[in-house]
């Protein structure tokens, strides 16, 4: 019988039975503050977004500007704004009333003047990493 289990598993592997085939989710990122003194208040240049599933949009260019309680991503045409409360350790809800009354629940990290961001936006997964341009 042990010999069969190993046919079967080097045939699977032979035919790329070990490669995924189902779409692939977005990146999850979690950590909070990283560095301190760091704080979240600031503007990032996009490098990366992903919506719904992998892989990330090609060429999608925009920032996120975060103050002390507003939060606003302007990726392409569109821009999303609303109000943010954080939860420890790494936890954002944005409250979003633009484009459309929803909500963004998540976790993020920052570091390094690095922040990405990921969560879920009506049942939808989203990732967000940018760049701090300026504090």
């Amino acid at each position: 019988m042990k010999v069969w289990s190993c046919c079967v598993v080097l045939a699977a592997a032979a035919c790329g039975g070990d490669k995924a085939t189902a779409p692939i989710p977005c990146d999850t990122y979690h950590g909070g503050i990283v560095a301190m003194p760091d704080s979240l208040p600031g503007t990032y240049d996009l490098k990366s977004v992903c919506s719904g599933m992998k892989p990330d949009q090609a060429g999608a260019s925009g920032t996120v500007t975060i103050t002390g309680t507003d939060f606003t991503a302007s990726i392409g045409t569109t821009t999303y704004s609303g109000m943010y409360t954080l939860s420890n350790p790494d936890g954002i809800t944005v409250n979003l009333t633009s484009p459309l009354p929803t909500q963004l629940v998540g976790t993020y990290r920052l570091r390094n003047d690095s922040l990405a961001v990921s969560g879920t936006v009506g049942g939808q997964g989203l990732s967000l990493v940018g760049t701090r341009v300026t504090p």
